[in-house]
């Protein structure tokens, strides 16, 4: 007669050990879910407080196929930048131009068509 005391198969222990599995799986993969939203939060934070805007792309012109120049402002300069698809080139940088020299330019055209 066989001993009630000891398991036939291995499905019981089986399904244990998968269960114990996918829950760890489960576990790390919240963890890194959640690690990767904290990070994602710090690093949208910490731009805000030192005051850094994305680069504004004012204008593009294609060249050729896949060649173009950009006209890109970020942090008080306009850049015009060479795009290729192996590379980007600065090709001139100039400080942007204020809001009073801007109206002041709209000023002067709109003299000079009266």
């Amino acid at each position: 007669m066989p001993d009630p005391n000891v398991t036939t198969g291995f499905s019981g222990s089986f399904l244990a050990n998968l269960l114990v599995t996918a829950l760890a799986l489960a576990f790390v993969l919240a963890l890194a879910w959640a690690l990767l939203r904290l990070l994602k939060r710090g690093m949208q934070m910490r731009g805000m407080a030192a005051g850094a805007a994305a680069p504004q792309v004012l204008q593009a012109i294609s060249l050729g196929g896949r060649e173009r120049l950009v006209l890109v402002r970020h942090a008080g300069a306009d850049y015009l930048l060479g795009v290729t698809p192996a590379s980007v080139t600065v090709v001139d940088k100039q400080p942007a131009p204020t809001a009073t020299a801007s109206s002041a330019a709209q000023a002067e055209s709109a003299a000079a068509v009266l």
